[in-house]
């Protein structure tokens, strides 16, 4: 297996950020930082790209302290993005930029939901879905073998994700999640990360930006978080 040095050495700086932010308590940096970065991603990739888009960012960031006050409406929240999502899914051509740039913004906000109920599940949720990419990788490289879905996601292997999600499903479990959560959590970052590889292909996209090299942009980064932080803000 070769091991892409650059790769190898941004994903140590991010693991490096969110600990020393951590440790230090930044946690409203990290989710700025983390923001202004997701626009920027959609910006570079062209979900962001007329004057009534920027209203719908104002409008989002509007929503933030309603958040704050009143935590469970990220659950109403989150039933639309469930909605939208399946409209992207059976109707990509339907508004699709507009579904998608909403169902964005209430990802970040889930984020903002969990941090207010609980900074532990916060870096947890990161922890998770860094270990499971970096095993998927790992794995996927040396031991190869067939792909799964090789016109939506063409590196993805079933060796990298079986191996991925059983070991993320024992990790969660270790932590004291209920079973049947544990294996929810473990499989919704496939299929978080499915779910963006079909919005990228669907819009020729390789990656929503270059800014982390050859990480991606940090979309790409969060993409597996997706359903998987949806859910823990049910649970929670």
């Amino acid at each position: 297996m070769v091991i892409d040095i650059n790769r190898a050495t941004i994903g140590a700086l991010i693991i490096t950020f969110f600990i020393f932010n951590y440790f230090f308590q930044f946690d409203y940096l990290v989710l700025i930082i983390l923001s202004m970065l997701v626009i920027y991603d959609l910006n570079k990739s062209n979900f962001l790209n007329n004057f009534y888009d920027y209203v719908f960012l104002i409008i989002f960031l509007l929503t933030l302290p309603i958040i704050y006050f009143n935590y469970k409406v990220i659950v109403f929240f989150n039933f639309l993005v469930i909605l939208s999502s399946v409209v992207i899914l059976f109707k990509p051509n339907f508004y699709g930029k507009k579904i998608f740039l909403f169902v964005i913004l209430i990802f970040i906000q889930n984020f903002f939901a969990v941090l207010l109920n609980s900074r532990e599940v916060f870096y947890f949720i990161f922890f998770i879905a860094f270990f499971n990419d970096t095993i998927a990788y790992i794995f996927g490289k040396s031991i190869k073998g067939p792909l799964i879905i090789p016109n939506i996601s063409p590196k993805k292997t079933w060796s990298g994700t079986i191996l991925s999600s059983l070991l993320t499903f024992i990790i969660i479990f270790l932590f004291d999640y209920p079973l049947i959560l544990s294996i929810l959590l473990s499989l919704s970052l496939f299929l978080g990360d499915i779910f963006f590889s079909f919005i990228k292909r669907n819009y020729n996209l390789k990656d929503f930006s270059n800014i982390l090299g050859g990480h991606g942009g940090i979309l790409d980064r969060l993409d597996s978080m997706f359903i998987f932080i949806i859910i823990i803000n049910f649970y929670i």
